[in-house]
């Protein structure tokens, strides 16, 4: 019972106080209330600081992001274009068989301008042209290709004229590079790609 005395005591007291720190409280409580808004004032100016930050941060990643969509489509739709240009270029320089035989197979025969040799240029970026024997398989295959990011398509007519010419096809067969023959199945299983 002596801690229900005590609680009573200090209960009393309170409300005696109150009567003459009325003033007092309130002031305090005033204080208290002001401290508390202003901290929560510079608490919510500075976490709309952080938003404000924030939101800036993710529209200028989300506008690079769009930047870089279209960037990258464009490259792909300039690749597509200038693979069409030389594709229909290639065409153009092929003989109604060969042409035929490219629809057909994706790869056409040249018969060498100087040497007499055939040659089989397929649709590849390295090692595209094979060189035949007179039964038609494969002696060896050589890999001749320009330095640069240039169409396959244009590559290969490149080949195709540097063959065909008698005055350029024995300096075209020096700069190419020699390649062991793959056995002619292999050749054939090959995925080759036509845009």
């Amino acid at each position: 019972m002596p801690a229900l005395n005590r609680a009573w005591q200090v209960f009393r007291r309170c409300l005696a106080r109150t009567d003459t720190t009325d003033a007092s409280v309130e002031a305090a409580r005033a204080t208290a209330t002001h401290r508390r808004n202003r901290l929560v004032s510079s608490v919510c100016a500075n976490t709309r600081r952080v938003f404000r930050v924030f939101d800036r941060a993710m529209s200028w990643m989300q506008q690079t992001q769009r930047d870089s969509d279209r960037t990258r489509r464009e490259v792909i739709r300039c690749e597509r274009r200038a693979n069409r240009k030389s594709l229909t270029l290639l065409l153009k320089q092929l003989s109604p068989e060969q042409r035929q035989e490219f629809r057909r197979c994706k790869h056409f025969h040249v018969v060498g301008g100087s040497t007499g040799e055939r040659y089989r240029i397929r649709v590849d970026l390295i090692g595209n042209i094979d060189v035949l024997r007179p039964d038609g398989r494969v002696k060896y295959r050589l890999c001749v290709r320009p330095a640069g990011e240039i169409p396959v398509y244009d590559v290969m007519a490149g080949q195709l004229l540097h063959l065909q010419d008698p005055d350029t096809e024995q300096r075209f067969l020096q700069r190419g590079n020699v390649l062991s023959a793959l056995p002619e199945d292999h050749i054939c299983l090959r995925t080759t790609w036509v845009s």
